[in-house]
């Protein structure tokens, strides 16, 4: 008699929670304490890859559904305003007006629905975990959003490259049991991932001499919060010094809607080292740390970002001179997410002067050799070899310094001729100076070989340079 009780109890409770069932579904209810979320097998991915991952869900209180779906979507879409203005009436009644007109397009990449689960039933307490898989469509651009400007004075746009991913179950009602997913795609770049090189040179109307930049960097793909390195290797042959070097990154988007195009740019971070002395002849190492913030590059149909990498020498009453390197940036595996800690760069190299300093013209009163006073009919002059402060007849005899890179004949100093006429003398050897730098890595870290070996180069799908249009 017992056992038939509780046998009736329970008979009555699952009556009882059936029924309450039956009630949630037919007024449309899930219970919001029931989760639903979505987990892949990679931080980030290439169009061609698969996707390899779980539909998870937590059940606390059941409901009815139809089955568990996986929603897969990617887009761009690019939205811009325009504004014209147009003169209506005639006479006294004519006015002018402004209009707005909004330019929209978007693009569909793929969109599909995955049942991953096709039960229909009630959905009982428990974690449940779906497996899926989904091919990605080959040649997709980078993931992209950019938006600003303002709608009240025709300035607004926005730029989105998406890829989204939407667990849910299939219900005939509106329901919170949803989660949407944006997944990290990077363009499939068949280019080499390599240092990169440019070079600028120009001369002056006021002086003699020439200034001639090299620049290296370390790469031509970076992920936003990396430090990039850059090589400067400067020959200054002229007395125009350089206040200041500057590095930026100029970002180009450029968005288009049928017939319409709207173009932007704009320097998105700025850097300044100290500039170089006149007649310098050397090798500075420049970090240049790239924001955490800036959008990647993507080439899409209607969404077009690059970027531009710039560095700038700012030379007084004279047009600068500038080295553009075109850079990509790839998205980072945290930008839906918070940024992970950095870990500390080596020790950059040290910096090398092949010349001597430049002697500063209010430094010396009187000639260094015979130490006659300088005044307005003795002038200074500077010996190239030495980079110290003569007067005319210290420094009559002229000469080429190849090992200077002085190619043209210039003035040296009585006691410097012999030397430059052999070719001169550097000041210091880059290829010592490297020598115990490495040595200084290899006192710190033993286990690592220094100099490090160059491998082969090797095809990174996922990095490429961009050639910024118009440059």
């Amino acid at each position: 008699a017992v056992v038939s009780t509780q046998s009736t109890g329970m008979m009555n409770g699952l009556l009882h929670l059936a029924k309450d069932i039956v009630k949630d579904v037919a007024h449309g209810m899930i219970d919001s304490t029931n989760r639903i979320w979505v987990q892949v097998n990679q931080p980030s991915y290439v169009g061609g890859e698969t996707i390899v991952g779980t539909v998870e869900m937590d059940c606390l209180v059941p409901f009815f559904a139809n089955g568990v779906l996986l929603k897969v979507k990617g887009f761009e879409r690019a939205f811009f305003q325009t504004s014209r203005t147009v003169t209506e009436g005639d006479g006294d009644n004519r006015r002018t007006r402004t209009i707005i007109d909004d330019h929209k397009e978007e693009k569909e990449f793929f969109k599909q629905t995955i049942v991953v689960y096709p039960q229909q039933g009630v959905v009982n307490p428990g974690h449940y975990s779906f497996p899926f898989v989904f091919n990605l469509p080959p040649n997709l651009p980078g993931t992209f959003h950019e938006e600003g400007g303002d709608r009240f004075n025709g300035s607004a746009y926005c730029a989105k490259i998406l890829y989204k991913l939407k667990a849910t179950v299939d219900v005939a009602f509106r329901h919170d049991l949803k989660k949407t997913v944006r997944l990290v795609l990077n363009e499939r770049y068949d280019q080499l991932v390599r240092p990169s090189y440019a070079e600028n040179k120009k001369s002056f109307l006021t002086t003699s001499g020439d200034l001639h930049i090299r620049v290296w960097l370390d790469k031509n793909a970076y992920v936003p919060g990396e430090t990039c390195i850059a090589k400067l290797k400067a020959n200054n042959t002229s007395v125009k010094p350089t206040r200041v070097v500057r590095m930026k990154v100029h970002h180009h988007l450029e968005l288009r809607v049928h017939s319409h195009t709207k173009q932007q740019r704009k320097t998105v971070y700025t850097q300044e080292f100290p500039g170089f002395s006149p007649c310098f002849y050397g090798i500075n190492w420049m970090p240049f740390f790239i924001p955490v913030g800036l959008k990647p590059s993507s080439n899409g149909h209607h969404v077009k970002s690059h970027y531009l990498f710039e560095l700038e020498c700012d030379i007084p009453a004279a047009v600068d001179l500038c080295v553009n390197l075109p850079i990509a940036l790839l998205a980072p595996q945290f930008l839906y997410s918070t940024v992970p800690p950095q870990p500390p760069n080596a020790p950059l190299p040290p910096n090398v002067t092949y010349r001597p300093l430049w002697q500063d013209d209010q430094s010396a009163a009187s000639c260094t050799k015979c130490r006659k006073n300088f005044s307005l009919f003795v002038r200074r002059h500077h010996c190239r070899h030495c980079s110290r402060i003569f007067c005319d007849s210290c420094t009559s005899k002229k000469c080429t310094i190849p090992k200077l890179k002085y190619h043209d004949i210039v003035r040296v100093c009585d006691a410097c001729f012999p030397q430059a006429q052999a070719g001169g003398v550097k000041l210091a050897s880059a290829k010592q100076v490297m020598q115990a730098y490495y040595q200084m890595l290899a006192a710190a870290q033993p286990q690592i070989a220094y100099p490090p070996q160059s491998p082969p180069p090797v095809v990174v799908p996922n990095y490429a340079p961009v050639l910024l249009p118009g440059i």
